[in-house]
């Protein structure tokens, strides 16, 4: 009686190899992203608490409350799409508030934007919806 054996010894090595390759390739690929800058268009955020309210007077007012200040220079607010006013922040330091008038802000529902101006760009830092009086 004779007895055939089937030898699979050649399976396993191959895709063992298979699969350092792929694995290689993977790891190329991703460190020459690195190297060669394709990451390199991710900008910085800045966190920056802010308070917006309205005081008696009906100005709107905008309270810088702490957070990443460094470099901080004008602050613009918007009511939706139409312009407020902007201020400089050097005039100011954390924890004052800043007063904005202007014929768009009527009594109502409004949504405020405050855009920060630093070095590497601007930077909205609030959107909300207040409700003037």
């Amino acid at each position: 009686m004779k007895v055939s054996t089937k030898k699979n010894d050649g399976v396993s090595p191959v895709i063992g190899t298979i699969l350092l390759v792929a694995i290689t390739v993977v790891l190329v690929a991703i460190i020459s992203a690195v190297v060669m800058g394709m990451t390199g268009g991710i900008g910085t955020s800045h966190v920056v608490g802010v308070k917006v309210g309205q005081d008696t007077t009906e100005e709107l007012l905008v309270t810088i409350t702490g957070g990443d200040t460094t470099g901080l220079g004008n602050i613009y607010v918007y009511n939706g799409s139409n312009f407020v006013d902007t201020v400089s922040f050097a005039s100011y330091s954390v924890g004052q508030p800043m007063s904005f008038t202007n014929a768009s802000l009527t009594a109502g529902p409004a949504s405020i934007s405050v855009v920060g101006q630093f070095p590497d760009g601007n930077q909205t830092i609030y959107i909300g919806t207040i409700n003037l009086i």
